[in-house]
């Protein structure tokens, strides 16, 4: 029988594979995927939004070393079990013309805006991780959960230079296996001061995928918890 983790993972890939719309943040992302959930044929007992986790609760089955409050983006329930999704959406600068109330606009708008700051991006993908593993061992109908990953910045999926380390070299997410300790190379730098270093429990592989949408290209990766 499959594990309810696995049939989320396949309906997440199925919306990815399928979305033919750019859209324009994370929100966008979490509530279009969250509408997709919904109308599943696997028919899921509930699919909630915003879902808090006081961090007390984390902090007894393991170190959790951010003071922000946990709400994950997507809390999908089927037979009294959970399975918990963290999403990011990182993106560059897109410009096109859009149809509002079937109207095509004559002046292109930013559809989606230059993030950058990419080896935050990278932090927080390896961070979500990080609290799905603690959601997953403080909560008995928890067994497994998903981070996705979604960006038109091909710079996430550089592969890491051997001969280069740079300050965010652990928290890289180039394709292959990727080690248990999440820390700055420059424990002094800014990044190191205000975002702190951790561990994850687990080693895991991230496999890119890419798609066009709309002329533009994105590259998406689920990791299972």
């Amino acid at each position: 029988m499959e594990s309810l983790v696995d049939i989320v993972r396949e309906d997440v890939f199925a919306f990815l594979k399928s979305n033919e719309e750019l859209l324009f943040n994370e929100r966008d992302f979490q509530m279009h995927l969250a509408t997709w959930l919904r109308g599943s044929a696997n028919a899921y007992d509930d699919v909630d939004v915003e879902y808090y986790v006081p961090v007390e609760e984390l902090k007894k089955v393991g170190e959790y070393v951010w003071e922000s409050e946990l709400r994950l983006d997507v809390v999908v329930k089927k037979d009294a079990e959970y399975c918990p999704i963290e999403l990011k959406y990182k993106t560059k600068k897109v410009e096109r013309q859009i149809s509002r109330f079937d109207e095509v606009l004559s002046e292109e708008v930013v559809v989606m805006k230059n993030q950058g700051a990419q080896d935050l991006g990278m932090y927080n993908f390896w961070k979500d991780i990080r609290r799905v593993e603690l959601v997953c061992k403080r909560f008995k109908n928890v067994n497994s959960g998903l981070a996705v990953f979604v960006t038109n910045d091909s710079y996430y999926v550089k592969e890491r230079n051997s001969n280069r380390v740079n300050n965010h070299h652990l928290f890289s997410m180039s394709a292959g296996e990727h080690g248990t300790i999440k820390r700055w190379q420059n424990e002094n730098s800014a990044c190191a001061k205000s975002y702190k270093s951790f561990e994850v429990d687990n080693r895991y592989t991230i496999q890119w995928n890419e798609r066009m949408i709309e002329e533009e290209r994105f590259y998406y990766c689920i990791v299972t918890i």
